[in-house]
Parts: C-alpha cells; sequence; structure tokens
C-alpha cells in the first residue's frame, strides 16, 4: 500500500472540519491519506475530531484522522497543510463587522475596514505558524482559506518561504449561478475570470466554444442574487463577485446591516447547536462502529461550509494525484519559468496576489493567459492591491505611516481624516500615533 499523504489542518477544531473528511470520502480517486486536525482548544478539538474519525471508518480507501494541540508534531513532515485559522473567533468577526458603523461604512471580515482588522491581528499569528512550517514541513503545500485570504497570501508569499495556494469558493458559486441563468451545467461552462479574492469579475462566458456573454447580459436580472444594479454590469459588460456590492452600493448594504445581528452572531450560535449534537453522539459508538447510518447532525449542513466539496479537495487531489484541472484560485501574478519570470496580469506588479483561471497539476500551478479587463476593472484591481500589499507590509513592519497609506486607499474609506479616525479605534497602543 502506498504511504499515506498527510494533511495537517490548522484550525482543525473548526465545526465545520468534518465536511472536509466527507469531501475526501466522496472522491474515488482520493489516495491513502492521514488528517491530523491541529487545534488550540482541546475540549472542542476532541469533540470535532471524534466525529471526523467516526466519518473516516466509512471510507472505501485508508483515511486515518489524528487530532492534537502541538502545532509542531501537528505540522511536522506534513505535504500538505490547510491553513483555516480564525483569530480571535467569531467575537471579532463580530467586531470586524459591526466597528466599520461608526464611519458610514458597512461592516465585513474580509472587505473595508473590517477586513484590514481582522488581517492585522492575523497575519503575525500566520507568519509564526509559517515559520514552524520553514523549520518542520518545508516542502509542504499551504492551502490558504483564511480570510482575508489575499492579505494572508500575499504576507506568507513576501515574508517567508512557505508554498502557498489560496482558494475561495466564490467563483464556484458564480459558475453555479451563470449555469443556472443559462440553463445548463456548471461544467458545460467556462467562465474567464480575473481580479482578487473577493473583488473579481467575470468578463466572458463560453458554452461549447460559443461566447454567451451577450445572452448572460441580454437576462442578467436572472443572475441568483445579483449583487449589483443590472445597468452598471451591462455597462461594464462583467459580472461582478458578490462582494463589490460593498464598493457599488456602500450605503445601500450599511443601511441593511443597521440593526441587525452580525453574521458573527449567528455564526455562534450555530457553532453552539452543531458542538451540541457532536457532544450527543457517543464517543464509544464513533470509536467502535462510526458514525450513525443517519451521518451528519442536520446543524452541520446549516453552516454551509461548500469550500471543502467545491475547490480545496479538488485542487489538492490535483496537485497530488497528479491529475491537471483548472480551477480559479489565488495566486502570485509574477512566477518563474524556465528561468524567466513570467507575469500573468500585465496591468499588476508581479508581487500581487491576484485571483485567475490556474492550471493545477503534478508540476504546479501554472495561471492561464489572463483575459481582457475593461479599464474601470483594471482601475480598481490595481488601487485594490497597492491597499492590500501597503497594509501587509504596514502590519509585519509595524509602520503607522504605511498604515496611513493604506487605509486612505481603501476603496470604501472616503478620505484621510477619517482614515486617520479609523486607525485610532484599532492601530495597536504601542505604536504611537
Amino acid at each position: 500500500m502506498a504511504e499515506a499523504i498527510k494533511l495537517a489542518v490548522l484550525g482543525g477544531s473548526s465545526v465545520a472540519t468534518p465536511l472536509l473528511i466527507q469531501a475526501l470520502i466522496e472522491r474515488p480517486d482520493c489516495p491513502p491519506m492521514q488528517v491530523v486536525l491541529v487545534g488550540r482548544t482541546d475540549s472542542k478539538l476532541r469533540r470535532v475530531a471524534a466525529v471526523c474519525a467516526g466519518l473516516a471508518k466509512g471510507a472505501s480507501r485508508p483515511l486515518q484522522v489524528a487530532y492534537t494541540t502541538d502545532i509542531a508534531s501537528g505540522l511536522k513532515g506534513a505535504s500538505y497543510i490547510l491553513n483555516q485559522i480564525r483569530v480571535g473567533g467569531y467575537p471579532a468577526r463580530a467586531y470586524d463587522e459591526t466597528f466599520p458603523h461608526a464611519f458610514g461604512i458597512p461592516g465585513e471580515e474580509t472587505v473595508g475596514p473590517g477586513g484590514m482588522n481582522n488581517a492585522l491581528r492575523t497575519i503575525p499569528v500566520v507568519l509564526d505558524a509559517c515559520r514552524l512550517i520553514e523549520q518542520v514541513a518545508p516542502h509542504a503545500l499551504v492551502i490558504n482559506l483564511t480570510n482575508p485570504s489575499s492579505y494572508i497570501q500575499y504576507a506568507i508569499d513576501r515574508y517567508t518561504r512557505v508554498q502557498v495556494i489560496g482558494v475561495c469558493d466564490s467563483p464556484v458559486g458564480m459558475a453555479a449561478a451563470l449555469a443556472k441563468l443559462l440553463g445548463v451545467s456548471p461544467g458545460d461552462l467556462h467562465m474567464e475570470y480575473i481580479g482578487m479574492h473577493h473583488f473579481g469579475w467575470v468578463t466572458g462566458v463560453q458554452l461549447q466554444s460559443r461566447d454567451v456573454m451577450p445572452l448572460v447580459m441580454q437576462h442578467i436580472e436572472a443572475y441568483p442574487g445579483l449583487p449589483v444594479d443590472a445597468r452598471l454590469v451591462r455597462a461594464i459588460g462583467a459580472v461582478p463577485s458578490s462582494y463589490l456590492k460593498y464598493y457599488y452600493h456602500r450605503d445601500r448594504e450599511l443601511q441593511k446591516q443597521r440593526g441587525q445581528p452580525p453574521r458573527a452572531q449567528q455564526l455562534i450560535e450555530l457553532e453552539a447547536e452543531i458542538l451540541a449534537d457532536y457532544e450527543s453522539l457517543s464517543s464509544s459508538d464513533l470509536k467502535t462502529s462510526g458514525l450513525p447510518a443517519s451521518g451528519l447532525p442536520a446543524s452541520v449542513e446549516k453552516r454551509g461550509a461548500g469550500w471543502y466539496q467545491g475547490i480545496i479537495v479538488p485542487v489538492l487531489l490535483a496537485h497530488a494525484t497528479h491529475t491537471p484541472r483548472d480551477f480559479i484560485l489565488n495566486i502570485r501574478n509574477g512566477s518563474q519559468e524556465d528561468g524567466a519570470q513570467r507575469i500573468a496580469v500585465p496591468w499588476l506588479p508581479a508581487y500581487a496576489i491576484i485571483e485567475i483561471e490556474v492550471n493545477v497539476s503534478g508540476q504546479g500551478f501554472h495561471p492561464r493567459p489572463a483575459p481582457a479587463a475593461p479599464p474601470d476593472v483594471q482601475a480598481m484591481v490595481r488601487l485594490n492591491a497597492a491597499c492590500e500589499c501597503l497594509w501587509v507590509d504596514a502590519v509585519v513592519e509595524r509602520s503607522y505611516d504605511k498604515a496611513l497609506r493604506a487605509m486612505v486607499l481603501n476603496p470604501l474609506v472616503q478620505n484621510l481624516d477619517q482614515a486617520a479616525l479609523i486607525l485610532e479605534t484599532i492601530w495597536p497602543d504601542d505604536h504611537p500615533i
């Protein structure tokens, strides 16, 4: 039997993690694998790991589940590392989703000042983990799911030697929405996409090599959950990702949020429900007979963690089994090929983290030729890239000057005075302003 591939999961105590095991089980091409869940809180980790191990008993191929709170031992010798940590937990996310309201800005954990605050506390923790990875698993591939993804990925790429790729299921959801609009299967479509994490546009759609973007534009009102007014979508000729609603309709989104509990509060309540359901599953029964025939508790499905099945496991297995496939991923814009640097998106700097179609195989990650982008899309992406990269540098270098420059550039921040007030709220006290 082939030696098992070790997959370490940072943030393995997430109550959604059993859906990762389920996604692995459902793939007949999954090689023998050892999944080590690495978590911080032992009591929570044990409950999640027990359910994962119970699931693994039903796998048709060798699939072992272990857990540990010792990060070094959990990472040691891993071939793949899934980073899904959430620094500060849901209470910190709740703050990210609410404090921007005081400045007339919608709150969100990946965009705007909320996303920047998330990056501020998360980057140092991730970089500490990466320095450990350099020592105990130097050849591992890190698959980053942790938000705000492109901030985190840029920090890893710029300040460590760790190989990293970023994943997000938003483009997968956009493909499904376009397929529904056109009445076809998502697998029948080819989607041209360009941008950054939670900041991208579909610029072209082909159905069996036929350009159907005019048809998409003609019926754009039927696009499920259209995030931006149809008149602007048609004017640009590109479909924006759902998070662009915060930029195009800032005041509208702010009004929707005011007086409503943040998403994080809903997740806190759902997590408590899921953990209670996990606790009700007898640990002894899980060890002897695996998960009940009824499968995972219904509460887990409410979490909506489609990223495991939709993107994480497919990317991991395409790379691990040397089976070439194309995915929309987050990758460094500049790459070295045959001793020369290749730039995927010529109007962005080499160091920027872009979201684009990438060919994945055992030989690595190779971006496909970038589709054309309208000039206003280019301008917005360039601005966002500059903001994110400056902010990461500010966090790592502890530079207030760069932090101020980055905050001013954030598309949701109106002016210097507002930027300075936001920094007074979130910038660490040991950095005098």
